[in-house]
């Protein structure tokens, strides 16, 4: 009589977060290393220091005149009917064109404020891509801010603070929903004869 094997366990191959041990290689730090955001999960706080002014003025003036005249060599008594009228033509003609236009656009946009995000992925160059939003809701009027971007360690701050000047690729976005957004935005019909019906 023949005894039933068993199937042995199968060795499980632990993670890089834990290799089971008092050393952990995901949240290992030096003695004297000061903690800084350096992982995925990590979060950093964001100084929003934004200000954009942009000015475009344009004037343009362009005038052309011009004059045309045209006279006959002159009729001889023998002439007449049309061929004498011909020959005593004496026609000037003379035309203007003037164009004018003028242009100025202002843009101002300032934001100020702090922001918590969280690093999303470790870029092999070593920059951190970083992101995050906030969302704040009253009374019906939804108000979101969202951040993202590119972050180098080295301007990372004490606190894990680092200003919205350091960050490369930024995308700033702010978006509101609620009576005071609609109130705020041109409607579908009306923005569709503003483009059909935009002449004077």
């Amino acid at each position: 009589m023949t005894r039933p094997t068993r199937a042995l366990p199968q060795p499980t191959l632990m993670s890089m977060d834990n290799q089971g041990s008092i050393f952990q290689n995901a949240t290992a730090q030096m003695l004297f290393e000061e903690a800084v955001a350096s992982r995925v999960g990590d979060t950093l706080t964001i100084q929003i220091q934004e200000s954009l002014t942009g000015s475009n003025k344009s004037t343009t003036n362009a005038s052309k005149n011009g004059e045309v005249a045209f006279k006959g060599p002159g009729s001889t008594s023998s002439m007449g009917g049309v061929i004498k009228e011909l020959f005593d033509l004496n026609v000037t003609s003379t035309g203007s064109d003037t164009f004018k236009g003028s242009g100025q656009t202002d843009n101002a946009n300032s934001m100020t404020g702090t922001l918590s995000v969280s690093v999303i992925d470790v870029l092999p160059n070593g920059l951190l891509e970083i992101a995050g939003s906030k969302r704040i809701a009253v009374n019906g009027d939804l108000n979101q801010l969202r951040f993202s971007g590119l972050v180098k360690k080295r301007d990372i701050k004490a606190g894990n603070v680092v200003s919205s000047q350091k960050v490369a690729d930024v995308q700033l976005e702010q978006v509101g929903r609620g009576v005071v957004a609609d109130a705020n935005t041109v409607g579908w019909l009306q923005r569709t004869f503003m483009s059909v019906l935009g002449f004077d």
